[in-house]
């Protein structure tokens, strides 16, 4: 693994930190993830509480990575929304739909531009069909968008999907989907992520995931809970697509917290023009230091970045 690359994950200190984020309406970004705005600035996909266990997911705009301005309510019940930029001008989100009822599922909302994202009104929805559990029974979610092709649109694409499944109704575990022309859908389990991390003692869940490119090499974070039930044995692991191993994180924070988890991470231009990483997590109360849980965001200067915009 890239030393640099972990220093760059792990040692929050050294970066421009913000602790139990949340929007200027007062509501806790939780799962946030962070894309650049094609226009300027930076968007923000998230979810926060509504009551009985249940999330809405949301939009939010900025133009400094810290303070962040609501701008619309995606879905509900719906939590850990994830968002791509499309070649068309619009916006992918995918989220794990429902809470409190039925088992949750896959759910993808497309958007022709920014100001239908930013009004909250989706042009299109695909809810993917169970096919990893048996339907009405487990769930399937937490999706991370792999890839997103247009030829030219959305009724002509691929979008490459991970996600996890409820295994058994005892554990989560890694799987893939493949939306095309937002209207086909089909799975395959992802055992091999699934072993890289068992290899490291994981013994409940395995969840959550993001992909980025680090210096033309593809790496995941993926989230491993130790213990099942456990709360403060969630751990972020950084997989190596190229090698197919798994490293554990171990995270610097100034209080010690240990639990790690609903990791992402964006290569992206920061607010003073440099290349850099955005990494977000979401830090179990189980497992945080006095004043350090809820959703975390850290961002650092890395030189050699490839951010893929053009300046």
């Amino acid at each position: 693994m890239d030393p640099s690359l972990i220093d760059l994950l792990t040692d929050v200190p050294a970066a421009t930190a913000r602790y139990d984020i949340r929007d200027d309406q007062g509501r806790s970004m939780d799962t946030l993830k962070v894309i650049e705005r094609p226009s300027g600035g930076y968007l923000a996909v998230y979810h926060g509480g509504i009551g009985n266990r249940q999330f809405a997911a949301h939009v939010a705009t900025s133009d400094d990575l810290l303070t962040w301005t609501h701008r619309a309510e995606l879905d509900r019940p719906a939590s850990q929304p994830t968002i791509v930029a499309l070649s068309d001008g619009g916006f992918l989100v995918a989220l794990e739909a429902g809470g409190g009822g039925p088992p949750p599922w896959l759910r993808f909302l497309y958007y022709a531009d920014a100001e239908r994202l930013l009004s909250g009104g989706a042009d299109r929805v695909f809810d993917a069909p169970h096919t990893l559990v048996p339907r009405g029974r487990h769930a399937e979610g937490t999706p991370n968008v792999y890839a997103a092709r247009l030829d030219p649109d959305i009724d002509h694409s691929t979008i490459d999907i991970g996600f996890h499944y409820f295994r058994r109704g005892r554990v989560d575990r890694q799987g893939r989907g493949t939306l095309i022309d937002f209207g086909r859908w089909r799975t395959r389990r992802e055992r091999h992520l699934d072993d890289a991390l068992e290899r490291w003692g994981t013994r409940g869940n395995i969840g959550g995931r993001d992909r980025f490119i680090w210096r033309g090499r593809p790496y995941l974070l993926i989230e491993g809970q130790l213990e099942r039930g456990v709360w403060e044995s969630w751990r972020t692991f950084l997989y190596d697509e190229s090698t197919g191993t798994a490293t554990p994180l171990e995270f610097r924070t100034p209080g010690g917290t240990v639990a790690f988890a609903n990791p992402s991470a964006t290569v992206l231009t920061l607010p003073s023009g440099e290349p850099g990483l955005v990494v977000t997590a979401y830090l179990f109360h189980a497992g945080a230091a006095p004043g350090e849980g809820g959703p975390l965001l850290y961002y650092r200067a890395a030189t050699g970045a490839e951010t893929g915009r053009r300046r």
